[in-house]
């Protein structure tokens, strides 16, 4: 078991969270309406989901306030034309997509969490994700 750079004890800890969460999430049992059915998944699967998403969520929130940081260092070259609107334009889309994916890696390690809140293996089990 491992903590990560805030000293947060991290039940699974990876190295790519974002890459093993799109990785993990076909193995999840989903319902004839198309959700994900959390009672019928496996709770080591729940279990690295949920910390998976939880990872991700901190690296989106970081990452985008360093991008906006980054956008008040160069906003003197956005007034005088030396930085595209096109790129500006691009930077917003990305910021919005980046926005819907923490949304969506929260909605995912809540639900994730509350199934497995009463989890707690003897040994913990490691799922290996699919691969593309």
């Amino acid at each position: 078991m491992n903590t990560d750079s805030n000293g947060v004890f991290e039940e699974v800890v990876s190295d790519r969270p974002l890459q093993d969460l799109l990785l993990l999430m076909p193995l999840l049992p989903v319902n004839d309406r198309g959700e994900i059915d959390y009672n019928a998944a496996a709770p080591e699967l729940l279990n690295q989901i949920g910390a998976n998403a939880d990872l991700t969520m901190r690296t989106l929130h970081r990452g985008t306030a360093a991008i906006g940081r980054l956008l008040v260092t160069v906003s003197p070259e956005i007034g005088t034309g030396e930085f595209s609107a096109d790129a500006m334009e691009s930077i917003g889309w990305l910021l919005a997509e980046i926005g819907d994916l923490a949304a969506t890696a929260q909605c995912l390690s809540v639900a994730c969490h509350r199934y497995t809140a009463d989890y707690a293996p003897a040994t913990q089990k490691y799922i290996t994700p699919t691969r593309p």
